[in-house]
């Protein structure tokens, strides 16, 4: 019966979505009045809302649940429902974008889009709306990071993180976060973390206390907000993590929770640049380390620095960069 529940939300929001897609699509001018009772709630449109904030939260919601689609499918889905299209091209006048070469069946494009809203459909009732909608069908604990930017410096063996975390509560009531690093040890020793030498800062968005090992390799502290949050609110932290040294050569991200969203810049030293850098993108917590496996290298840019970014982490997998310093 669950199952049975959950397909019919999906098919009904399936068919607001093929309503909106007629026409203009997202840039329709009566978008607010069109937008369904299921894509409402999705969105966590609210009775009070205005008609510019309906808007507002309907696009930026669809345009969250495209960048989860499959790479093959993402242009489909904007070019469906007319995001990046000429402001005067109606539906009949996109759907011909989607045909290729020689196959310009109309039945074959009209099932593409079909395909892809259905897509957009489930996506919808697969995580949590970034305003307190109730689109999850299941929430794994009792929060989640809807977005994750962290900025490293290293200077010599010394490193220094910055890191902006927003996390979206499942629960009410959210008093706590916790948050944990792992610090893998250097090969020359088997002692764990100094917590002395470790400097942990909140410079916007609350406190943290409790800092405290897990592990011989593990540190775990609490994110404490202004307020307990309510389901479905936002909050962002904004701190530093200062280390006398990096212990290994790497820095991951290995999510509890869903993450939705992880940037990360890596600025190296100057003076030690580094031999190579690869991208670690979902490797077992253990392999994360390991230079052998073949990875995608990454490559400094003039200042010293390398980008990359991942969407939708898997809980328990390591994402990162990795490097070899030189000797």
């Amino acid at each position: 019966m669950a199952q049975e529940a959950a397909d019919a939300k999906i098919n009904a929001l399936s068919a607001e979505l093929k309503l909106l897609r007629k026409g203009l699509g997202i840039q329709a001018k009566n978008l607010p009045a069109i937008a369904g009772e299921r894509l409402r709630e999705v969105c966590g449109v609210h009775e009070e809302d205005n008609a510019g904030t309906v808007r507002g939260k309907v696009v930026d919601t669809l345009r969250r649940l495209i960048e989860k689609l499959p790479g093959s499918q993402r242009e489909t889905a904007r070019i469906v429902l007319g995001f990046g299209t000429g402001p005067d091209e109606r539906y009949t006048q996109r759907l011909q974008l989607l045909g290729t070469g020689a196959d310009r069946n109309v039945r074959t494009m009209q099932r593409r889009a079909d395909d892809v809203i259905y897509l957009l459909a489930e996506a919808a009732y697969g995580a949590p709306s970034p305003f307190g909608g109730v689109s999850a069908i299941s929430q794994d604990g009792p929060w989640h990071t809807s977005g994750l930017a962290v900025n490293l410096t290293l200077t010599g063996s010394a490193a220094e993180v910055f890191e902006t975390r927003r996390v979206v509560s499942h629960v009410a009531g959210l008093a706590e976060i916790e948050h944990a690093i792992s610090l893998a040890r250097p090969a020359s020793t088997t002692s764990p973390p100094d917590l002395s030498g470790l400097g942990i800062d909140v410079l916007a968005g609350g406190e943290v206390h409790s800092v405290r090992l897990v592990s011989s390799t593990r540190v775990a502290f609490s994110l404490r907000p202004p307020q307990p949050l309510d389901a479905g609110d936002q909050h962002e932290f904004f701190f530093r993590i200062r280390l006398a040294e990096l212990p290994a050569p790497f820095y991951c991200c290995t999510p509890e929770f869903l993450c939705e969203s992880f940037e990360l810049n890596v600025r190296f030293d100057r003076r030690e640049p580094p031999q190579r850098v690869w991208r670690i993108d979902g490797d077992l917590s253990k392999d994360a380390q390991d230079p052998l496996p073949a990875r995608k290298p990454l490559f400094l840019d003039n200042a010293g620095e390398v980008h990359t970014s991942f969407r939708d982490l898997r809980p328990a997998r390591s994402y990162g960069v990795g490097w070899q310093p030189t000797p």
